[in-house]
């Protein structure tokens, strides 16, 4: 699942993913509510998602996700890159964070690796 306000970015990100073998995208959302949901019906193994949303946070949808009976690995996939945002997400459950202004390509070998497993 891709959690992500911004279209043109999951845009991108969903052409990147169908290049991937045996990934299969299972929804995408752009707020809060969207992405609950989303992972509440789908039960998604994977979701990529952004901190900063239009509606709500990506630090809200974190606590949700990881706190629901399912617990899918959670890609924090942001432009904030500073230490205090990454020791957020990883005592709110973050697995991965992955900053946008690095080289996409460490995306797309994480998400091989972890659908390889």
């Amino acid at each position: 699942m891709i959690v992500e306000d911004s279209s043109l970015l999951r845009d991108n990100l969903k052409k990147m993913i169908y290049s991937i073998p045996d990934l299969l995208l299972v929804g995408e959302a752009y707020d809060y509510s969207g992405a609950v949901k989303i992972n509440n019906e789908q039960k998604p193994d994977i979701v990529l998602l952004d901190i900063d949303l239009k509606a709500g946070n990506g630090l809200e949808v974190l606590a949700s996700i990881k706190n629901g009976t399912t617990q899918p690995v959670v890609i924090m996939f942001t432009n904030y890159s500073e230490s205090a945002y990454r020791k957020i997400t990883k005592e709110l459950g973050a697995d991965f964070f992955f900053d946008k202004s690095d080289d996409i390509s460490g995306l797309i070998e994480s998400l091989r690796v972890l659908c390889a497993e």
